[in-house]
């Protein structure tokens, strides 16, 4: 522990007794046209083509770096469309600028970016594929995600992006991060007017970025690079509309760019379930609750909240800083969320239980809530290369937020749809505070030996929750008629520390070769209590009920010892790594009696990883991991939740860590001169001790533990271990232009398979699920005025349930949608939206085609167009319906979700645009 503590003062301290370091400068230019280059990157590398210093130029194509120790370095300076630019110097003995460096255009590129023959042409260098944003046409005032979506091999669907058929997780702008990790953020508030170009690439972990050491740690990440005559000045929209049963939406977003300083900040309030900061486009609307989920109303992508179902008012405000300081080797962002909803959701569920013995156990329910959120978030990220050697990133987030809640539900048990068992009617009142404090600080040191390194990392997490809730439940008996209440009073606190410790050490072999050496060491400390007070018959007074209360105190430690190696050249790069994890739990339970449980798993977690650059424009990826998953404290706590008195549920304190094996094979060829793409994936796992479900349906009044009553057709559940989960899944995509249309077609099919294992009533049942699914996106490249996008993907699902292996629970599902824009007779303009979802298989009126149409009907005001009115009509054909089946392993259900209905709204916009060379009335 003193060792500990005086490395912790010397990680602190450090940055306020290194000494500065003597910089190089030089600019860049274009040869041919002499203009500046911003953004290209510069690299200091050894003889052995290790990168010992990064940065990249400002918007006078500048750059200022560290000066190496070494007696030369190799400059390398690399940027989309030029020839890569690679010298070696003389290590200069004072600080000195290195000159005006002429950057040449690759030949095969100085007509790249253009589109001839409708034949999009581009670039592939490494993990990254760059396309121009010229060569593809989208209507004025149009986002990055309008832009994103026509590229090759690009899918929206519920919500995400997928390139490839990887789920793309993290937006850049000219490499920078924008509103932290939130993909939408930049998606949607970007104009495309704005934007040079897109890069689609496999983005390190921040540790392999820090050290220079790939952990084979990657994420599906799109850049986006700005046009340099547009990255000074100030651009947004303001909008605002009013529309019939009184709904409105007002919000809007101006954005500040200077260099590398950016500001942004946003705002909006609606009563049309526009929960976050999206685009303002109404035709938009359909549901984000995946592929087997209908309308559901106002869409969009997740940014801030988690979007709800139901109708949401919602008033947010968004706020992001980034900004480069001490000669752009310290880089600050910093964002700030706040949203205030309030959320009325009714929703209808139908469940059918698959028993032993053929038979079969119905419920029904009905819910309505009322949700009052009010949330904060605050989040920083400081990267400062301090000097050659050392370097630190500080990354301190901070939540709170609180929740009012109003729920009353009614359900039913039943032999069938005309036999009921039981039912309960039921409210409660709940209200809850939560506060969470994350920070993670990682240090890097170098030593003199190129590719020598140590750094360590702190991770810590702080959090506190409370919760109060009241209670008040009607049941009854059908076999006996008998009606009972119970009315019960909660108090619920807990609160939590995590902490981990990481230590790196690398270690060159050779010129391509590396070594890592990691130890870590985690804790994670939380206490629950947990006090339910149940009413006494025929009294007013309240008394504590042991059965239902707890308190626990649990610890997670946790240490992992491993080894890596790493592999790298120019086609091939290798990474392959074994940890060996030992991990102590030891919970306490302090009420209702003593009870200590202690748990200890020790496993080794291999992992491997193979990249094979076959050509320029394909690639082959592996990877296979070992990983684990330890039960949840709540999953461990053996206490009564009787919420829902005819749904009764509890912990399970003989839980044992699950283990897992997952291997992924990915071919990817991409040619961006020809728009041709073709991309296809198989992955896999299988889980032992896996974390699944014991439910137990009473055939007569049971009494469970501590006295608790499960009356006739009541069901209880509780986790447990079980073997036999593995689940396999397949994808192939191509994407290719057609010239004829002046267009572009992405085609994909997929296919998986599950095999989940569950509990009913102490028989094992295993729910296989197969699905098939293909579909096709064509997307318009015709001109600016006439832009439309088609799509439709059709999934079938094939259920199986060894307990009742003729039980037909097949269904087909199928996602079409059309999105027109027609620009004409000046200013005035038409856009629709419409949706399809069609169901098949569901059973009774649950077997659907339901249409949502959404139009617009607007004018654009002369000379710059800036100003646009518009007249919007929201499900025109007033069909809008959500619809969802969900397939568990012991039951199979299908629900419908209250959405928006019909109606019309007018509404102003006005576009901001003011950019660093463009004439005052560009305002």
């Amino acid at each position: 522990m003193f060792i500990l503590k005086r490395l912790l003062i010397f990680l602190f301290m450090v940055p306020g007794v290194l000494v500065a370091q003597t910089k190089l400068t030089g600019k860049i230019i274009d040869k041919s046209s002499q203009e500046t280059l911003p953004g290209a990157y510069v690299f200091v590398k050894n003889a052995a083509d290790e990168t010992l210093e990064n940065t990249f130029t400002n918007m006078n194509g500048e750059f200022t770096i560290n000066k190496p120790k070494s007696a030369s370095f190799v400059l390398e300076i690399s940027f989309i469309g030029f020839e890569t630019f690679k010298k070696t110097i003389e290590t200069p003995d004072a600080g000195i600028s290195l000159g005006v460096f002429e950057l040449e255009q690759e030949g095969k590129l100085l007509d790249a970016f253009e589109l001839k023959a409708q034949i999009l042409t581009g670039e592939v260098k490494g993990d990254t594929i760059s396309f121009n944003a010229d060569a593809f046409k989208t209507r004025p005032q149009a986002n990055a995600e309008e832009l994103v979506r026509k590229m090759p091999g690009v899918v929206m669907m519920g919500g995400t992006i997928e390139v490839q058929g990887e789920t793309v997780g993290r937006v850049l702008v000219d490499g920078e991060p924008f509103f932290g990790d939130n993909p939408a953020m930049a998606m949607q508030n970007l104009p495309v007017e704005i934007i040079d170009r897109i890069e689609f690439l496999d983005q390190k972990s921040d540790q392999a970025i820090l050290t220079g050491f790939d952990d084979g740690q990657t994420i599906k990440t799109i850049n986006i690079i700005t046009k340099k005559e547009k990255r000074g000045g100030k651009f947004g929209r303001m909008y605002g509309g009013y529309g019939t049963n009184n709904n409105y939406l007002v919000g809007g977003n101006v954005n500040y760019f200077k260099g590398a300083r950016r500001v942004t900040v946003l705002g909006l309030t609606n009563n049309v379930n526009q929960q976050n900061f999206s685009s303002d486009d109404l035709t938009g609307a359909f549901g984000s609750g995946g592929e087997q989920s209908g309308g559901g109303g106002r869409g969009g992508n997740p940014l801030m909240t988690r979007e709800r179902p139901g109708i949401t008012v919602t008033n947010a405000l968004g706020i992001n800083f980034t900004d480069k300081y001490d000669d752009g080797k310290a880089k600050l962002t910093g964002s700030y969320f706040f949203n205030n909803s309030r959320n009325n959701l009714t929703r209808s569920s139908s469940r059918t239980y698959i028993l032993p013995s053929d038979s079969l156990q119905l419920y029904n329910q009905v819910s309505s809530s009322e949700n009052i959120n009010q949330s904060h978030r605050l989040d920083f990220r400081l990267d400062y290369d301090i000097s050659e050697k050392h370097a630190i990133i500080v990354r301190p987030r901070l939540r709170f937020s609180k929740r009012e809640t109003v729920n009353t539900l009614s359900a039913q048990n039943l032999f069938d749809q005309n036999t009921p068992i039981n039912e309960t009617q039921n409210s409660t009142k709940s209200n809850n505070e939560g506060f969470r404090f994350d920070n993670d600080f990682t240090y890097r040191y170098k030593f003199d030996k190129p590719g020598r390194i140590l750094s360590t990392g702190i991770r810590t997490r702080i959090n506190q929750n409370d919760n109060t809730s009241n209670l008040i439940s009607t049941n009854r008996d059908f076999q006996t008629n008998n009606l009972d209440s119970l009315i019960q009073n909660s108090i619920s606190k807990s609160n939590g520390l995590n902490y981990q410790i990481e230590i790196e050490y690398t270690e060159p072999l050779s010129e391509f070769s590396q070594l890592r050496f990691q130890y870590e060491l985690g804790n994670d400390l939380g206490k629950n209590k947990q006090e339910v007070f149940q009413r006494e018959l025929e009294s007013t007074q309240f008394r504590i009920d042991s059965t239902l209360s707890n308190q626990f105190e649990n610890t997670y430690l946790q240490h992992q010892l491993g080894m890596a190696y790493r592999y790298n050249t120019d086609k091939i790069r290798i990474y392959t790594s074994l940890d060996y994890e030992i991990s102590n739990l030891n919970s306490d339970r302090l009420f209702p009696g003593f009870e200590n449980t202690q748990r200890t798993f020790k496993n080794f977690i291999p992992r491997f990883v193979f990249n094979y650059d076959w050509s320029e424009k394909t690639n082959v990826r592996v990877d296979y991991r070992a990983s684990t998953d330890a039960p949840s404290v709540r999953q461990l706590q053996e206490v009564i939740d009787n919420s829902n008195p005819i749904q009764v549920s509890t912990g399970n304190p003989n839980l044992v860590q699950e283990y897992g094996h997952r291997l992924f094979t990915r071919i990817r060829k991409v040619d961006p001169e020809s728009s041709r793409s073709m991309f296809m994936f198989v992955s896999g796992s299988v889980r032992n001790n896996y974390l699944g479900n014991s439910t137990f349906i009473a055939q007569s009044d049971t009494l469970l533990q501590g006295g608790v009553l499960l009356r006739q057709g009541g069901q209880f559940n509780r986790p447990v271990n079980l073997d036999n989960y593995w689940d396999a899944r397949s994808y192939f995509g191509m994407g290719f232009p057609l010239s004829f249309i002046k267009s572009n077609l992405n085609i994909n099919a997929r296919a998986n398979i599950s095999n989940r294992p569950g509990l009913i009533n102490d028989q094992v049942n295993i729910n296989r699920n197969i699905g098939i699914g293909q579909g096709f996106g064509l997307s318009s490249n015709i001109s600016e005025n006439l832009d439309f996008n088609i799509s439709t993907n059709g999934n079938y699902n094939i259920v199986r349930s060894s307990l009742q292996e003729n039980l037909d629970n097949n269904y087909y599902s199928q996602n079409s949608r059309l999105d027109l824009y027609w620009q004409f007779a000046g200013g005035f303009f038409f856009s629709t939206n419409v949706n399809n979802q069609f169901y098949r298989g569901l059973g009774g009126d649950f077997d659907q085609s339901i249409w949502l149409m959404n139009a617009d009907v607007g004018y654009r005001f002369p000379k710059q167009q800036k100003l646009e009115l518009k007249l919007t009509v929201f499900d025109l054909l007033n069909q809008n319906t959500s619809i969802e089946r969900n397939v568990t392993d012991v039951y199979i259900q299908n629900e419908r979700t209250q959405v928006l209905q019909q109606f019309f709204m007018l509404s102003l916009t006005y576009n901001l645009r003011s950019f660093g060379g463009s004439n005052g009335s560009e305002m």
